[in-house]
């Protein structure tokens, strides 16, 4: 049985006494250790007795009054005092607090070594000890029998019914739980809402919480991703703080599985849509592939992701994406990033919601078979100009409704605009090896102005208005008249998009 405060005293040799607090008498004690910390509480659970020479007791009386009041808040059920050291003289504030909330305050005599208080605890509590083995036994031989098959739902429940808790794994940066199939109760996602998690050292070994009269134990995972382990007890009895370390140390393991799954699935993917945009793979085997990221079905659709300042934060996109159970596929194509995904209002403000609030968005035409991929990625390239040119969180690509009345509405067409206006000067410059047509980009894009263009391509001014002289007489078009300067800007937009021109923007 676990020693009472009581019985400690009435040992003898102990040579302990009581200074307040004589109503706590029969509070149990789980463990005794020696503590002078002013604040030790982000490091106990309830039931230990601490053992100081006074170094921790502060000396002004009100500030006693507060240590006092943080340890009765964590539970602990007594302080021994060792006998003319440290500490500073007991104010009557102080004894009174104590009386008043049953908290025992003991002296112990110089004489005796905090070891002999900690041995009378130790002995006295080795059937806490037994069942304490008999506990991590049972969670690593859980851990045994399920961590290679089960999910990590499953292992969590596992671990959960051994010590009597609610199990949550939460990503403490988005605070959101890690697995779609373990759902957070409504008082846990309020106790997430006002505290701040920790997940990088140095933290508490063991975080004790308190919300809306529910008890939350806190530990942090040791994962290569962002991840702390919440433990509801369900009853009034706080489970032991070393077999929760043991658990938080097979939810690492759990959560290192998963993470090594999925990014595994990332990478497949990536693959996948490469294939699929650069037409590499045939119908039957695109359908299969798709399938196996249950993404074989209708509606799907790419969506082009950028951000004014690139890259953007996206590294556990796909794990935040499979935890709120969207199928997906991610890879990136130079500074953007291109998801195929269900074509439906949840999929995408699920993906909006995952990403930073200044990425745009540009959203292709439902998918409709695996071999249009090439052309819905165009298309979501475009939303994402359109989203870029108008200031616009999302754009949805519509062969409907056009981004714009100038613009083409599908490949066929940008092809024809680019061959009509741009045809010549491409083919000079694919045979001679020469820039003339992305010095007509810059030129434009400088707004025509001979210095900043000059200067962005890195040439003399007279360079460049040679150049410009060969780009008039190849197009047969002018860069004094508006209608001409148009006609070479909307064609240079199509050939970024049809990836026939960089994009410098």
């Amino acid at each position: 049985m676990t020693i009472t405060i009581r019985e400690l005293v009435s040992i003898p040799h102990l040579q302990t006494k009581i200074l307040a607090g004589t109503a706590g008498l029969e509070r149990e004690i789980t463990w005794a250790h020696v503590c002078e910390l002013s604040d030790p509480t982000p490091w106990l659970t309830g039931g230990e007795l601490i053992m100081t020479t006074g170094l921790a007791i502060p000396r002004i009386a009100q500030e006693q009054e507060e240590y006092l009041q943080r340890l009765v808040k964590a539970g602990v059920s007594g302080i021994a005092i060792a006998e003319g050291m440290y500490a500073p003289e007991l104010s009557n504030p102080l004894l009174a607090a104590a009386d008043r909330s049953a908290f025992p305050i003991l002296l112990t005599a110089y004489e005796v070594p905090w070891l002999a208080l900690s041995r009378a605890v130790a002995n006295a509590n080795s059937y806490k000890e037994h069942a304490r083995m008999v506990q991590t036994l049972r969670v690593y031989e859980l851990a045994r029998q399920v961590i290679h098959h089960s999910s990590p739902a499953t292992i969590l429940s596992g671990l959960g019914e051994i010590v009597d808790c609610t199990l949550h794994v939460v990503d403490p940066v988005q605070r959101k739980t890690l697995f779609h199939d373990a759902a957070l109760p409504s008082h846990i996602t309020e106790l997430l809402e006002r505290i701040r998690l920790d997940s990088t050292p140095p933290m508490p070994a063991v975080r004790r919480m308190e919300w809306s009269g529910v008890t939350v134990l806190q530990l942090p995972v040791p994962a290569s991703r962002p991840a702390v382990l919440l433990a509801v007890p369900q009853s009034t009895t706080v489970p032991d703080s070393l077999v929760l370390r043991h658990i938080a140390t097979i939810v690492g393991l759990a959560v290192e599985k998963d993470t090594a799954m999925y990014e595994r699935q990332r990478r497949l993917g990536a693959e996948i849509m490469a294939g699929l945009i650069e037409g590499r793979l045939s119908g039957d085997a695109a359908y299969l592939l798709l399938a196996e990221h249950e993404l074989g079905e209708e509606p799907r659709c790419i969506v082009a992701c950028s951000a004014e300042v690139q890259p953007f934060e996206h590294e556990w996109l796909h794990f935040h994406l499979y935890a709120r159970g969207i199928p997906h596929l991610l890879t990136r194509r130079g500074e953007i990033l291109l998801a195929l995904l269900p074509a439906t209002d949840a999929a995408i403000t699920c993906l909006r919601a995952e990403l930073p609030p200044d990425v745009r968005l540009g959203i292709s035409h439902v998918l409709g078979r695996a071999a249009r991929t090439s052309e819905a990625y165009q298309e979501a390239m475009w939303a994402l100009r359109a989203a870029e040119t108008h200031g616009k969180s999302m754009v949805y690509y519509s062969e409907e409704s056009p981004l714009s009345p100038f613009l083409p509405r599908s490949r066929s067409e940008a092809r024809e605009l680019v061959e009509q206006v741009l045809g010549d000067l491409l083919a000079y410059d694919a045979r001679h090896n020469s820039q003339l047509t992305m010095t007509l980009y810059v030129y434009l894009r400088e707004n025509r102005s001979w210095k900043g263009a000059a200067k962005s391509l890195h040439i003399h001014k007279q360079t460049l208005v040679y150049r410009m002289s060969r780009i008039e007489q190849m197009t047969g078009r002018r860069l004094d008249v508006t209608s001409n300067v148009a006609e070479l800007w909307l064609a240079l937009q199509a050939a970024i998009m049809l990836g026939l021109l960089p994009d410098l923007s």
